[in-house]
């Protein structure tokens, strides 16, 4: 669940199309994990944040394949006269 949240916090990020929002996201999913591992009375798994990180960046990868894919059929069904 954290990687399919994390990708959809990646692909909301990229449709902004804003450096600030993409490297903001990223720096709110540290500090979030940096928080809980603070306020937690327990250990706080580093692969959860690992998974968070990993996640987030394959929603931003696969945000930019389909932008590509939708450029590649918008030129390939494009009638030139």
């Amino acid at each position: 669940m954290i990687i399919l949240t994390a990708a959809a916090l990646g692909i909301s990020a990229g449709q902004m199309r804003s450096a600030a929002v993409i490297a903001l996201v990223a720096a709110l999913i540290g500090m979030t994990f940096a928080v809980a591992a603070i306020t937690s009375p327990g250990p706080v798994s580093i692969l959860a944040f690992v998974y968070a990180v990993l996640g987030y960046n394959a929603g931003l990868m696969l945000f930019v394949l389909g932008l590509y894919a939708n450029t590649r059929l918008h030129r390939a069904t494009r009638v030139s006269h």
